[in-house]
């Protein structure tokens, strides 16, 4: 299957590739973990489609925009670990390990009984973890170890927990939030594995609405939205914070790997009423530059999410089109001003 095509943003000029083209939500994995193998060859989607059979786990070639069904749809929570060619998923209680390069597919353990409420992420050494809803409705933290293969309840909270990130930069390190579906008192919280203890990350103050946080790849620093205008990032001990970058409105950020620039979108109607877009910001400056301007999206579910790819030089986002659903596409970063200078 192929349905890529290639159209010009009316208002950048920059060209921009859409791989996916149909009345149906096709969106690129979260900005909080990879899309792209390590080899940036392909990258990774996930399709709902009118026909069952087409649901699921596309692979894309991104030269040629040459998809196939990797994953059906019974696979879910799914991320691609940030130093190994493994992408993670679960089935029922199962997790699985897709290996990126060869396509070979092998369960690694079992979860407890639940149901995660985030994607899974692994640590420097590949523990797998995630936040977690306990068939007893506790909350709680899960990690698993592939080398065990049974999952173990490590935290638990009477809050909603959500978003867990295990640090990509050591084993001890897992950020998790109290999620309240808007603003929360206190939302960013480290888990610390050694001492099996939790201290809030970025302490707030009255005012404060923090959101969307994302490891860098190498787990030093943790970048996350003081909203709507401010995209912060801080060193994995959260004792020092930067703002890196001010904006009329930003709601979501993904830095690339080599700490060079940054990509975030913009989405109106999220209490601030400015237009969509996806752009390109300098990491060092601040300096920011447009990329694409997009349609209003209905929901969360096609918000842009702008992520790299592993060199730096591609971002992939969804495009909002009507009726609540997405189309996947992506930047050629050569093309852009800021990227070149």
């Amino acid at each position: 299957m192929n349905e890529l095509f290639e159209y010009k943003d009316d208002q950048t000029g920059y060209v921009i590739k859409q791989y996916t083209n149909g009345n149906d939500r096709c969106d690129k994995l979260y900005f909080t973990t990879e899309s792209f193998v390590d080899d940036d060859q392909s990258f990774f989607y996930k399709r709902k489609d009118q026909d069952p059979k087409k649901c699921g786990l596309y692979r894309v070639d991104y030269a040629s925009g040459d998809q196939e069904l990797i994953l059906g749809d019974e696979y879910t929570r799914m991320a691609i670990d940030y130093l190994r060619p493994y992408l993670y998923a679960v089935k029922g209680l199962e997790v699985w390990k897709l290996e990126t390069g060869t396509g070979k597919l092998e369960k690694v353990g079992e979860l407890p009984p639940g149901v995660p409420t985030g994607h899974l992420s692994a640590s420097k050494s590949g523990i797998i973890w995630s936040s977690y809803h306990l068939a007893n409705k506790i909350y709680a933290l899960v990690r698993l170890d592939p080398k065990v293969g049974v999952g173990e309840v490590m935290w638990k909270d009477d809050h909603v927990l959500g978003h867990c990130q295990a640090c990509p930069g050591d084993d001890d390190s897992v950020m998790y939030i109290h999620e309240t579906t808007g603003d929360a008192l206190q939302r960013i919280w480290m888990y610390d594995v050694p001492t099996k203890t939790v201290r809030p990350y970025y302490v707030e103050k009255e005012g404060d609405w923090i959101t969307h946080e994302v490891w860098t790849a190498d787990g030093d620093f943790l970048q996350f939205m003081r909203y709507p205008h401010d995209i912060i990032q801080g060193t994995r001990d959260g004792h020092n914070f930067k703002v890196m970058a001010s904006s009329k409105q930003y709601l979501h950020s993904a830095p690339d790997r080599a700490g060079k620039f940054i990509t975030a979108d913009r989405i109106s109607g999220v209490y601030c009423g400015t237009i969509n877009q996806v752009s390109l910001i300098d990491a060092k400056t601040g300096e920011e530059e447009v990329l694409a301007n997009l349609e209003q999206p209905k929901t969360g579910a096609e918000h842009p999410h702008p992520s790299f790819n592993r060199k730096g030089n591609v971002v992939l986002f969804n495009r909002p089109i009507a009726n609540s659903f997405c189309n996947v596409c992506a930047v050629d970063l050569e093309q852009v001003k800021l990227f070149k200078h």
